[in-house]
């Protein structure tokens, strides 16, 4: 994967607990993935710090939304996973969009939103490079993705 892309954390007073704040890869732009597809992969989350309660520790940093695409390289997005339930829409829960860039001939079907689960960045990755072809910046990228979702997984408070 692009070993140039940069991370972005966006934020106001600094990271005051209870504020939202915003973690942009590469300002926002299309990461270009290795592999014979020319995927690109955009995400942004958003987040806040608070108090935690229990054994974990005195903070923990809570996911208020999340957006995760890959992208043909013309653009297209391809696929979709979104979650954005303070932003008073009626799709409240985690959802899949199927993009234009499969050439999907349903019309609109890009529009739609299909329930999912929960969906982490490092399940987008896995897919990426296990269904879609891209190739890993690293040999031992299976070990890192499931040593990485395993800490989120238990840390998290919802599926």
């Amino acid at each position: 994967m692009n070993s140039e892309a940069h991370l972005w954390a966006l934020g106001s007073n600094g990271y005051a607990p209870g504020q939202t704040h915003a973690v942009i890869p590469n300002a926002g732009e299309a990461v270009r993935l290795a592999g014979t597809r020319n995927l690109r992969l955009t995400c942004q989350f958003s987040y806040r710090v608070e108090k935690a309660e229990g054994e974990n520790g005195l903070w923990k940093v809570t996911t208020e939304a999340y957006q995760h695409a890959l992208e043909d390289e013309d653009g297209k997005e391809i696929i979709a996973y979104h979650w954005h339930p303070e932003r008073g829409s009626a799709y409240n829960f985690p959802h899949l969009h199927i993009g234009t860039g499969v050439g999907a001939s349903l019309g609109t079907i890009h529009k739609h939103h299909f329930p999912t689960g929960r969906v982490s960045l490092e399940d987008v990755l896995r897919l990426a490079i296990k269904e879609f072809g891209a190739e890993p910046a690293r040999v031992d990228w299976e070990e890192v993705l499931e040593e990485t979702q395993a800490i989120y997984e238990a840390l998290r408070t919802w599926p």
